[in-house]
């Protein structure tokens, strides 16, 4: 039985072979920029102490990539969507 690896890569080389010359060369071009994308590691995330020493503006380009990951959170996330989780007895009442 072969493994699933040697699988793929006999069912990429049949497909390349029935390709033209140019677009033979995308695919390796892509490849090669798989390969490179996987080569080329991200710097390991700032902790929260170094995030805040940072100024505003840089700041804001390293939280960017988080956005739309937050926003998928607050329409989705019943925790964050409901206000049913705000329980009255959590509020402080003292001045009423």
């Amino acid at each position: 039985m072969q493994s699933s690896s040697r699988i793929i890569e006999e069912a990429v080389v049949s497909q390349l072979r029935l390709l033209t010359p140019d677009k033979q060369q995308q695919v390796l071009d892509f490849v090669q920029f798989l390969h490179h994308q996987k080569s080329v590691q991200a710097p390991p995330p700032l902790s929260l102490r170094q995030l805040v020493t940072l100024p505003i503006d840089e700041r804001h380009q390293q939280l960017q990539t988080f956005i739309p990951d937050m926003v998928e959170d607050f329409a989705n996330d019943p925790e964050l969507t409901e206000f049913s989780v705000l329980d009255t007895a959590d509020w402080d009442m003292a001045n009423d």
